[in-house]
């Protein structure tokens, strides 16, 4: 064979290499794009901006999940608001624009925005309690950890454990870019009751540069466990699809906390602040918080 020809036939294969890589992520993304709607005049998808509801005297800092946004909280941000909770959900780096905004973001962004939502509202003078669902709920240890005058903390459906799957893709994933840049994320176990999946603003698609971003996430949280001090409910699925059950055993086994309890429910995915049985989440997570009321202590102390 001729050097032409073996030039021509390694063009053909990149070629055929980058449509297989191209036409699947463009599809994904005209589909996202479709669902969610084009981003507004600030960037944000309609309806995905942060949500902040003036109440009483104490604030509830709400920390939404990977891919997702407040909107995923807004049912239990009203529960709370009604209750006299002064209310903040604030919109994580990356998520609620554009499947390419979402990419590159990353840990670091999203413990930055954490941290900068807790000084915030502590600056404001009045007591905070946090309440972190998925990835909200490992910035939620996270910050438990470095602020011991908290006294409480709820975590919902918590990513402190990685599954075979996500380890893997943290480990391969520069292999797996080369191939697939995104893959579809969507999985109708994570929220079983179809109108809230349909009403959802989640992505539903993960850029996989971003899983080595979450593992680390992860694993920070999973270290910090110890050092956690405010008693802690963790509520959970038994259907979970994301987060197994032995991992949040193991994580709950591993808290600091002097009083921790483990909250189980059936019927529900991942997602429980919209799934079936959201009213008695809403409910348990209320009433936890207000049996720990939580003490006025400066951001820097």
């Amino acid at each position: 064979m001729r050097w032409v020809d073996l030039v021509r036939a390694a063009a053909l294969s990149v070629g055929a290499l980058i449509l297989a890589r191209n036409i699947p992520r463009r599809r994904l993304e005209r589909a996202v794009a479709a669902r969610l709607g084009p981003p507004g005049a600030d960037g944000v998808i309609p309806g995905a901006g942060p949500i902040a509801l003036d109440g009483g005297d104490r604030i509830a800092l709400l920390l939404h999940g990977f891919g997702d946004t407040p909107e995923s909280l807004e049912g239990l941000a009203q529960a709370l608001h009604v209750r006299g909770w002064t209310v903040r959900v604030p919109l994580l780096a990356g998520h609620g624009r554009t499947l390419h905004e979402f990419a590159r973001s990353g840990r670091a962004a999203w413990e930055a925005d954490a941290r900068a939502a807790y000084d915030a509202a502590v600056r404001t003078g009045k007591p905070v309690a946090i309440v972190g669902q998925s990835m909200g709920a490992a910035l939620a240890v996270q910050l438990a950890a470095t602020h011991p005058e908290l006294s409480a903390l709820v975590l919902l459906a918590p990513l402190l454990s990685l599954t075979p799957t996500m380890q893997r893709a943290a480990s391969w994933w520069r292999l797996l870019a080369v191939v697939r840049p995104l893959v579809d994320g969507a999985d109708e176990r994570s929220i079983h009751e179809s109108r809230a999946r349909r009403e959802s603003l989640g992505y539903g698609a993960v850029p996989v540069r971003l899983a080595p971003e979450l593992a680390e996430l992860v694993r920070a949280a999973q270290a910090s466990l110890g050092a956690v001090r405010a008693p802690t409910l963790i509520i959970q699925s038994r259907e979970d699809n994301r987060v197994t059950s032995a991992g949040t055993e193991a994580a709950a086994g591993a808290l600091g906390a002097p009083e921790v309890e483990l909250v189980w429910r059936t019927g529900a995915g991942h997602v429980l602040s919209v799934d079936t049985g959201r009213e008695e989440v809403w409910a348990l997570t209320a009433d936890w918080l207000e049996r720990h009321p939580v003490a006025v202590r400066s951001a820097t102390a």
